[in-house]
């Protein structure tokens, strides 16, 4: 006989809700004037905002395998250029499906190599199930238990860059000819997307023909709202609602993109790096933006606001229906971005190795009444696998013995004041692309960015200079701060060993 769930014993849902590529700024609740972010405002509004997160990897993989994880890139091997999380490895979605939890993927995952899915494979369809790439991985025939599979998602509608997956299913029944014009494969030029650049970089630029209610982040958004409607009454769900969403290509749909108006679109801060002598690789590696036309550069901003945009009213639908269901006070939600976005800043587009503040610091709150008094805003530096970590105290779960983030959640009851003593940030070499590896260490004072594979260290006092435009680390009057940044860095490093298997004795 199965057990009655009662109101004082009904497990509260969980929706952890992720957007790739997304700055703090660009968001009403962090108090962008331009944003429109209603329903990401309402949530944040109801809960607790992290105004100084920072993602553990800045790319995609990585931070996403940290959060999914709990643990840091280098301790889950996944520091940058990874191209396969190893499906042992214990995840959130894991440890709630093991308690009682349907657990649900919606949107991107990307934790499985893209590329190699579609060159390789041949297909078109965001593979989450490890066991085919696990042995060209030189992982070998991994063995874990069933709640494992997919990363311990149950459900899955992904959707990814460069694979759609099941899309074009979803769009034919509404517009056969949108679905016939869709490209196989993402990121790729098609008709009904309009690109004036093309001379110089950024050349993806420009509003597509999609329109709002079939665009990619409304059919994440509405395959996890039809889900939670058809599972709610049956137990706790547990959805990651991930959008690919504002990523580049910056193509936002023709309809949002008026809202933007070019001449009202802020040009960036900077227009180049400065006199910082960065390693030389990096520089080798790097997109040249520096031809970008300022009406080219207040285009990509204003797509960028539009895809944003997009991405909220996605939500909005989503909320709608936990609302309607009577389910939203019993709602956990969490959100966060995987990294930012330079967006111009410093001459720069995407992502990369130059760790500027723009790309590092990410948005996140947690919106919970039932126990997170609303309306909080936590100033102090945290990063986003604490996030995993707290979701586990916010549920009275005990967080697994793998993990290595802070849980938060007593605090955040209490509305204490919680601050790391640093941030730390890491990328590995990658094949291609403008990666090299850099390990950051920041403080909310001064931030170190080792390059250990250039033998190249830079150093910023953030209380002068916020903005990150000259090196210290030669300066003599900052030796004190130098050696101190280096001892915590090598600490930091040393700290992130695995801590499994525990020690049973000293030999």
């Amino acid at each position: 006989m199965n057990e009655q769930v009662t109101p004082s014993s009904k497990k509260p849902h969980v929706v952890w809700i992720m957007c790739d590529q997304l700055r703090s700024d660009k968001l009403g609740f962090m108090g962008d004037a331009v944003a429109r972010t209603p329903n990401l405002d309402r949530l944040a509004n109801r809960g607790v905002v992290f105004e100084k997160m920072y993602p553990q990897c800045s790319v995609c993989m990585g931070s996403r395998a940290s959060i999914l994880t709990g643990r840091y890139p280098r301790t889950c091997g996944m520091g940058g250029g990874s191209p396969l999380l190893d499906p042992r490895e214990v995840t959130w979605p894991t440890v709630l499906q093991e308690s009682g939890y349907q657990t649900g993927l919606f949107g991107k995952l990307h934790v499985t190599p893209q590329q190699y899915t579609f060159q390789t494979l041949g297909s078109s369809d965001a593979l989450t199930d490890a066991s085919v790439f696990v042995e060209p991985a030189g992982i070998g025939r991994a063995e874990f238990p069933p709640s494992h599979r997919n990363y311990g998602f149950q459900y899955l509608v992904p959707y990814e860059d460069l694979l759609p997956s099941g899309y074009h299913d979803w769009v034919r029944p509404h517009d056969p000819q949108l679905a016939a014009d869709f490209p196989r494969q993402g990121m790729t030029a098609w008709k009904g997307w309009d690109q004036p650049y093309t001379e110089h970089q950024p050349s993806d630029i420009g509003p597509t023909a999609l329109p709002v209610n079939l665009h990619p982040s409304m059919y994440i958004a509405s395959s996890a709202a039809e889900y939670f409607q058809t599972h709610h009454k049956q137990g706790p769900c547990a959805m990651q609602v991930s959008f690919v969403d504002p990523h580049h290509p910056f193509d936002p749909p023709g309809e949002l993109l008026a809202n933007y108006p070019r001449d009202e679109m802020p040009l960036p801060r900077y227009a180049d790096t400065g006199e910082i002598q960065w390693p030389q690789r990096l520089l080798d590696r790097s997109s040249d933006y520096s031809q970008a036309s300022e009406e080219q550069t207040r285009d990509g901003i204003a797509c960028y606001y539009a895809m944003i945009e997009m991405v909220d009213r996605a939500v909005g639908e989503l909320v709608k229906t936990i609302e309607e269901a009577g389910e939203l006070e019993n709602t956990v939600f969490l959100f966060v971005a995987d990294h930012g976005e330079y967006l111009g800043d410093y001459g720069l587009w995407r992502k990369g190795s130059y760790h500027y503040d723009c790309v590092m610091h990410v948005p996140a709150f947690i919106s919970y009444p039932k126990t997170i008094p609303s309306a909080q805003r936590s100033e102090g530096l945290t990063e986003a696998l604490d996030l995993t970590a707290t979701l586990f105290g916010l549920l009275d779960l005990e967080v697994p013995s793998s993990m290595q983030g802070t849980d938060m959640a007593a605090g955040l009851k209490q509305q204490q004041h919680l601050d790391r003593p640093w941030t730390y940030t890491e990328l590995h070499t990658t094949p291609a692309g403008p990666f090299v590896s850099i390990q950051t260490l920041r403080t909310q004072t001064a931030q170190i960015d080792v390059y250990p594979e250039d033998e190249r260290t830079l150093l910023f006092d953030l209380e002068i200079d916020p903005d990150q435009r000259q090196d210290v680390y030669s300066n003599p009057a900052y030796q004190t701060l130098r050696d101190q940044m280096q001892r915590n860095l090598f600490k930091e490093i040393t700290r992130q060993l695995d801590p499994l298997p525990k020690p049973l004795s000293q030999f």
